[in-house]
């Protein structure tokens, strides 16, 4: 997202045509309008959708929309998939902030966090002091995103196995409850009948 924040004005200068005027505060302002679209969509999703299995989607879909304004070769087309990206951002906070909940730990979570700012500021820093073009600094971000879908399906796989097996733990523990108890009420059964057969 920071990437994108400083790339996408040189992006859409350099596929306009020279002597027009590019309103950058609309094409912002529409961000910003797709970004909202994005957390509305997120809160009408998460009633019938896992956010884990959620956030596999948004990262893909990001990831392509990211390769078409890596690769696109008109200003609509690059335009259509900055809305894309942007649409992705709005999904993609309430749905860290949901996960970090449950996975993270309370105690250790502002070291946690303040250790990922690290290498995010890094590859930020890389971007902007290589003077990469803006073709590049978006293919670069397409592979990421493409690489952080596969993480996030790899992290889904193994949050749905352990659920399987914390599950799996709650039934059999029931049942040995519930055949203790049903154990402990035979047993009294008896014990009472053999009372009243010895009065």
């Amino acid at each position: 997202m920071y990437i994108f924040v400083f790339m996408w004005t040189p992006a859409l200068k350099n596929l306009s045509k020279e002597g027009t005027d590019i309103p950058f505060g609309l094409i912002f302002s529409t961000f910003m309008v797709s970004c909202m679209a994005g957390s509305s969509l997120f809160s009408i999703l998460v009633a019938r959708i896992k956010v884990e299995a959620m956030a596999v989607g948004v990262f893909a879909a990001s990831a392509l929309a990211m390769t078409l304004v890596a690769l696109g070769s008109s200003d609509v087309m690059l335009y259509v998939g900055m809305l894309i990206f942007e649409m992705c951002v709005g999904m993609y906070f309430p749905i860290m902030g949901t996960m970090k909940g449950s996975i993270v730990p309370e105690d250790k979570r502002a070291a946690i966090y303040n250790l990922y700012r690290i290498p995010l500021n890094c590859i930020v820093l890389f971007s902007l002091l290589t003077d990469l073009t803006y073709t590049v600094s978006f293919a670069l971000n397409a592979g990421m995103l493409f690489a952080g879908t596969l993480l996030q399906v790899i992290l889904m796989t193994r949050r749905l196995n352990m659920k399987n097996v914390s599950d799996l733990k709650d039934i059999s523990q029931k049942y040995q409850s519930a055949t203790t108890v049903d154990n402990a009420e035979e047993t009294a059964a008896l014990v009472s009948t053999k009372g009243e057969s010895t009065v």
